[in-house]
């Protein structure tokens, strides 16, 4: 039935696009390939005339534009028009017979008139795969990694490979037969068509290769994460027990990288050494990832997970974490590796489910082959951030030290991945942002964007709320920026936007304002050095084993001494003050190891200790006072020694007591 429509007054639905290399790839390819149980022809098209926000992209005038929609409607009426879709302004039109789809979109395509044409494919039920072993794949579960739910996205492509580097490989399992790229043998430094031997030596490497890359949808076996992949063999050992050096492991990386893979495996441990990370920042120049195990010593894995490896702890059915998992800062992200089913050496048709997280880290290296395969445009650290930012969050909420950012989702991933160059959504807006003012300047901080492809961030400002300039010609890639060498008393306003690599905006974060204030004055309450040579100028004490002496000095002419059992006391108000700091000179002599010096203050009902010290060195120390020592008018400050005779002496010098009058700093403010 044709549409009642007239062709030529279609409603116009823009299409935003942000480069006029969008264009070419919104074309139908050269050949449209149908794939068995996936796609199939139906003996239509559907096309959609040239939009609006198109024609200004190739910049074309109104009239020109017009002219472009008129040509599509009159090329279309000549095939006759199945049924149109006025919501998105397409049209789906029978093929003649005797002719093809692609023949028809090249014919309605050579006009210019249209944004693209492609078949009206007859698509199947998304199912899994046919391997009659993946029932035996807990992890491969719609409540774990969905795997069958990423497949319906992608299954892979097997120009995106996978590298792991291990003991070898078994070239003639059934299940690692497609896509098979050619081998390393590490160390001979030979590739394998140079007489480098790959075969699996020890047996690892193969149960490795198939948790990535398992040929899947074959009716063998089972299925990797990744099982339509191109996957690679670096053996990095001739032992027979699978030990290998770390230069050979780390070389083996990045030989993989120079040769294009996009994403190399190692399940060896060794991890926390700095020659690793080396080679992840070379792996990543490279625009690849290195995945590294963490390890089964159930040990805490001290260090920054903000580098270039990404790290892989090991979970098991339940979601906990394997008792033999490594954990710890320095771990990434977690992946099932208990009992994973996988390729085995033991012959070309054997499997084994085996644990550890050797078995977690290739499948975390297949899930990113996968996100490549969905969009090859990524970066490395965009792939990184959608592992981590689709990640099941388990154990205490957020990224801890169990879990990292938590056990991968392989579906919330591909979910998450944008095809290639059609971002044409804003990111988010900031959350948490907060600005601080402080002397001459204002520290604004804000949470980060789990925006997968961020460019970074802009920041904006204003003096009236109304008229923003911005600060940031370079965008800021941290959330946080300092605003300096503003003009104190005055107020400012804040707003902060995150920006894609596509240049699209979100709107502004909620604004904030902040008002900048000198630092209030420092006011000396109490400064005494004791330089007058007698004791006095307001001190108390307890009996005449404390005493001036030139003796006892730190700097200056004098110091105060204290002999045997006794105290010196001074009462110093702190009304009207706050932010109390107290600072002194002091040594101990001859203190055995139940004698030491007191350093306490009063705050009119008892007595709380600030140090109790032994040092023969004379040293300066400083310390601030609790909140409870402001707005005090019994303050007193006392020093006092508990030894049995005049050989055990304290010798203080230089006390100062200083405080802020209250109620002048500034607040931070957040929306």
């Amino acid at each position: 039935m044709k549409s009642s429509t007239p062709l030529c007054c279609l409603a116009l639905v823009p299409v935003f696009l942000s480069s006029p290399s969008l264009l070419a790839q919104r074309r139908p390819s050269d050949t449209f390939v149908a794939i068995p149980g996936k796609r199939a022809f139906s003996g239509f098209v559907t096309a959609r005339p040239i939009q609006a926000a198109e024609s200004v992209v190739r910049g074309y005038s109104e009239r020109k534009f017009r002219q472009l929609r008129v040509e599509a409607a009159r090329a279309m009426t000549g095939f006759g028009i199945r049924r149109s879709n006025p919501e998105v302004d397409e049209y789906v039109i029978p093929v003649p017979a005797g002719q093809t789809e692609e023949a028809v979109a090249g014919r309605l395509m050579e006009t210019g008139a249209f944004s693209y044409v492609e078949p009206d494919w007859l698509v199947y039920p998304v199912s899994c795969t046919d391997d009659p072993l993946i029932g035996n794949q807990w992890h491969h579960r719609a409540d774990r990694l969905d795997s069958c739910g990423a497949w319906a996205v992608t299954t892979g492509s097997p120009s995106v490979v996978v590298a792991i580097c291990d003991t070898g490989i078994r070239t003639t399992h059934a299940d690692l037969q497609l896509h098979r790229q050619e081998g390393y043998h590490v160390p001979s430094r030979l590739w394998e068509s140079e007489g480098g031997a790959i075969l699996d030596i020890q047996g690892h490497g193969t149960l490795c290769t198939g948790s990535a890359a398992a040929n899947g949808n074959n009716g063998l076996g089972l299925s990797g994460i990744g099982w339509n992949l191109g996957h690679r063999m670096l053996r990095v050992t001739d032992s027979s027990d699978g030990i290998a050096s770390l230069s050979d492991l780390t070389l083996a990386a990045r030989v993989a990288a120079d040769a294009g893979d996009k994403v190399v495996s190692v399940s060896y441990s060794g991890v926390n050494n700095a020659s690793v990370f080396s080679t992840g920042t070379y792996v990543r120049s490279k625009g690849a990832l290195l995945i590294w195990a963490a390890g089964n010593e159930n040990a805490n894995l001290t260090g920054n997970r903000e580098d270039d490896v990404i790290v892989v702890g090991a979970t098991d059915s339940n979601d906990a974490r394997a008792y033999f998992s490594n954990y710890g800062g320095l771990v990434d992200l977690v992946a099932p590796g208990v009992s994973v089913a996988t390729t085995s050496n033991g012959g070309d048709a054997k499997y084994s489910a085996v644990s550890g997280t050797s078995f977690s880290a290739p499948i975390v290296a297949g899930l990113c082959g996968l996100i490549w395969s969905r969009n090859p445009d990524l970066t490395p650290v965009e792939v990184e951030r959608i592992l981590r930012t689709t990640s099941e969050d388990l154990g205490a909420a957020g990224v801890d030290s169990v879990f990292g950012y938590g056990r991968v989702d392989a579906a919330a991933a591909l979910a998450a991945t944008p095809e290639p160059g059609l971002d044409t959504v804003p990111p988010a807006v900031p959350t948490g942002l907060v600005a601080v003012a402080g002397d001459a300047e204002v520290r604004l901080s804000w949470d980060p964007s789990p925006e997968i492809d961020l460019a970074g961030y802009s920041v904006w400002r204003s003096m009236d709320a109304v008229h923003y300039e911005e600060l940031t010609p370079d965008l800021v890639t941290s959330p946080a920026f300092v605003d300096a060498g503003l003009e104190n008393g005055l107020t400012y306003h804040y707003a902060v936007r995150a920006e894609d690599l596509s240049g699209h905006e979100s709107v502004d974060a909620g604004l904030v304002t902040a008002t900048p204030v000198a630092p209030p004055p420092v006011t000396d309450l109490l400064v005494d050095g004791f330089d007058a040579g007698v004791f006095g100028n307001g001190w108390r004490r307890q009996n005449t084993y404390t005493l001036v002496s030139a003796a006892a000095l730190y700097e200056g002419t004098h110091g105060l001494r204290l002999q045997r059992s006794t105290w010196a006391e001074r009462v110093v108000s702190t009304v009207g003050y706050e932010n109390i700091i107290v600072s002194y000179a002091r040594r101990t002599i001859g203190l055995g190891s139940s004698q030491w010096l007191f350093v306490e203050w009063w705050d009119g009902s008892r007595w709380t200790t600030i140090e109790s010290v032994r040092s023969n060195v004379y040293n300066r120390v400083t310390f601030a006072l609790p909140a409870e020592a402001a707005n005090r008018s019994a303050f007193k400050l006392r020093f006092r020694l508990n030894g049995r005779n005049t050989t055990h002496q304290a010798n203080l010098d230089s006390v100062v007591m200083t405080g802020t009058r209250q109620g002048v700093l500034g607040v931070a403010t957040r929306r």
